[in-house]
Parts: structure tokens; sequence; C-alpha cells
């Protein structure tokens, strides 16, 4: 998966689910991805996400990110 790919899946889970949530940056890491995203007047939101099967990356920023919610 490039960067350009897990930004839109990370923006994709935001739209489905009605999060506040907008991407800052996206960088690939030794886990996988690191994500950030900035919610409102929250602040910023640091996460990482194993890289794998597009699914579970998808349920993976799904569940960080409606714990933030």
């Amino acid at each position: 998966m490039t960067r350009a790919e897990m930004e839109a899946l990370v923006r994709d889970v935001c739209i489905h689910y009605g999060f506040p949530f907008e991407v800052v940056s996206v960088t690939a890491s030794p886990e996988g991805w690191t994500v950030r995203v900035r919610g409102g007047t929250d602040g910023t939101v640091v996460f990482s996400v194993h890289d794998g099967r597009p699914l579970a990356m998808r349920v993976a920023i799904h569940e960080r990110l409606q714990a933030e919610s």
C-alpha cells in the first residue's frame, strides 16, 4: 500500500462513519503506518496501523477513531 492509498483509506473511514477528523499526515513506520489526524478543538490524534490486509487496516482505523470521537 502506498502513502496516498493509506491517506485515502483513513479519509474514507472518516467520511463513512462521520468522524470529525481530517488527515494531517501518514508516514511509513517500522510497524506499518503512523497516522496523524486533526479533530476540531480536540487537537491532534496520532496512532499506528500495522501493515496488512486493507480490511483489517480499515477496522483498526475505525476502532481507533471511534475511541477518540
